[in-house]
């Protein structure tokens, strides 16, 4: 039940919030204060909900602010890769534009104006990006809310604020990403350059290799969150839930359809195609009723928070749940409908019983009955694969309004057609519907599989942003370096002496950003798994194909312009006019 309060203007919310928790001892205390459990009162805004609920049993799935905050992160990231990309080609083709800036020194330009030169176009390509990346949006935009499960309209960018906001961003980027180069280049001496001795100095060179290494620092990061969150999506997947869902499907019965389930599950049974059938009031892994239940225990009769679920025969044998002590509810045993209940192994540890078999517990029935505990089942998700596994026990009750079909697996299809002609001779006013359960079952991944597929596309847009940066980085270098590499091989360097040659620093930088991106994605994953109950480890495995993953790409990028370099005329490279 959901409770709304509408505050007069100017309510002070949080005084509110505190007045309430007198509710607790007035009302409630005498009914939970002996089972140790405490309630607390919670003002939840409206506004706030989607992003910042916890609360599992909101009426809509909701999102995370958390996520929203890491692509934010992510976002930002590859701006400024992209930034870094630009300083770092900018500068190292700075013998390129070396000798414009020394006649503008010359014939009057002081370097305030040079300064504002270079940002100006910076910050001119920026806005050119920007309006490539409209054009993009526009065009994917359909694709992305399909993705997200969104509904996001073009109009969005009529806002004031978003135009003001993306202007700023662009214009920020534009002086981050012209900067450098404009300081850099607009301090060259008109007297050196016009001699043709402009060199690049130490400095120059060491700050692009810093900024490799930021960016594929930022990268190889990416590459193994990328990485952990497919591994832990998968682990979640392929862990044992305590039941079969293979070849199920089940039913949605309203609650006048649930007086004919029995009737129903009857004429099921005769189809040739169906293993078993059974009911229940509970969707499995979807979490279970809780009541307070008198429980046996050492000290006698207790009251206890139960999380229970109503069943009939053969939901432990449908469900291929496996029974540890004891034994299911049996037909040719009458007594188990009145007097018989189900437990499970974290149950039984709960009420530290020794001897579970024959322990008594008191139903809230209209007339209150003793039952006794029949058989232990083992664990099975019934909470879903994000929540521990809570203690349950199983009721047996012949009409249910939830079918569970297990079938053969032979010729399904025709099974299904024979399974709908039985419902339309018992409800032929109501539409058949079903539904295979591990589908819906695995629908609680669904959220974590966007995110990761997301995620997953920023990496790939990091890393070809950092590749396109590297292959202009190892163009320069090859270019600056040709008759270096034409002495070379007149003095006998073959090809591979060469190709390890430029390889090589490039190759170093992204093993340093390897080294400083493994403890800083290890540290933020692990922060990131401590979310879930069940979670894969971080083994040295993993790390270890992340890097290897980001030299190849590294190697790759860089090896054709390598190869260029190694299989080059010697002749061509040393010739003068």
């Amino acid at each position: 039940m959901f409770t709304y309060l509408l505050f007069p203007e100017d309510f002070d919310a949080e005084a509110f919030e505190t007045k309430m928790q007198a509710m607790y001892d007035a009302h409630m205390k005498t009914i939970f204060g002996p089972l140790n459990i405490k309630i607390e009162y919670i003002l939840e805004p409206i506004r706030k909900i989607h992003l910042y609920s916890t609360n599992p049993n909101e009426p809509e799935p909701t999102g995370s602010i958390t996520y929203v905050y890491i692509f934010a992160v992510v976002a930002l990231f590859l701006v400024l890769i992209a930034a870094m990309n630009y300083m770092n080609l900018a500068t190292a083709r700075s013998a390129g534009r070396a000798r414009e800036v020394g006649l503008r020194k010359v014939v009057g330009s002081k370097r305030g104006a040079l300064i504002m030169q270079f940002l100006s176009e910076s910050t001119i390509f920026t806005l050119i990006s920007l309006l490539l990346s409209l054009l993009l949006m526009a065009a994917l935009l359909t694709k992305f809310n399909t993705l997200a499960g969104k509904s996001f309209e073009l109009t969005v960018l009529y806002s004031p604020a978003l135009l003001l906001s993306l202007l700023g961003v662009i214009i920020i980027v534009g002086i981050i990403g012209g900067s450098y180069p404009a300081f850099f280049l607009s301090r060259f001496s008109p007297v050196t350059v016009l001699k043709g001795e402009i060199t690049q100095g130490s400095a120059g060179s060491l700050f692009r290799k810093i900024l490799v290494v930021i960016q594929f620092t930022v990268s190889v990061v990416m590459i193994i969150c990328t990485l952990v969150v497919f591994r832990q999506l998968n682990y979640l997947r392929n862990m044992d839930q305590g039941f079969n869902q293979e070849n199920v499907i089940g039913l949605q019965l309203n609650q006048g359809m649930g007086q004919k389930s029995v009737l129903l599950k009857d004429m099921l049974l005769e189809i040739r195609g169906v293993k078993f059938v059974t009911s229940t009031n509970t969707p499995m892994g979807e979490g279970s009723g809780k009541v307070i239940f008198n429980v046996e225990t050492d000290l006698g009769m207790s009251q206890k928070g139960v999380n229970f679920a109503v069943v009939d025969h053969d939901f432990v044998e449908t469900m291929g749940i496996q029974m540890v002590s004891g034994r299911d509810f049996q037909k040719d045993m009458p007594s188990d409908t009145l007097t018989g209940v189900i437990v499970n192994e974290t149950f039984v540890k709960r009420m530290a019983w020794a001897e579970p078999l024959g322990k008594k517990v008191e139903l809230g029935d209209a007339n209150t009955i003793r039952a006794r505990v029949i058989g232990v089942m083992k664990d099975y998700h019934q909470t879903g694969m994000y929540n521990e596994i809570e203690s349950l026990l199983l009721v047996w009750r012949p009409r249910n309004n939830i079918v569970y079909i297990k079938l053969t697996g032979d010729e399904i299809q025709n099974t299904i057609s024979a399974i709908e002609s039985k419902w339309k001779e018992i409800f032929p006013d109501q539409p058949f519907t079903y539904e295979f359960l591990s589908e819906r079952f695995n629908r609680q991944f669904e959220a974590d599989e966007k995110r990761g597929l997301i995620f997953t596309i920023f990496t790939i847009l990091a890393i070809l942003i950092a590749c396109l940066g590297l292959f202009g980085l190892a163009s320069y270098m090859v270019e600056q370096r040709t008759k270096e590499i034409g002495i070379r091989k007149v003095f006998g360097a073959d090809e591979g002496v060469i190709l390890r040659l430029i390889s090589r620093d490039f190759l170093v930088l992204v093993s340093v950003a390897v080294v400083i991106a493994v403890p800083v994605a290890y540290l933020f994953m692990s922060s990131w798994l401590e979310n879930y109950v069940y979670k894969s480890k971080l083994g040295i495995p993993l790390f270890l194909l992340a890097a290897l993953l980001t030299l190849a790409i590294t190697f790759l990028t860089i090896s054709y312009k390598a190869w260029q370099a190694s299989v080059m005329n010697p002749a061509a490279s040393l010739k003068t006019e």
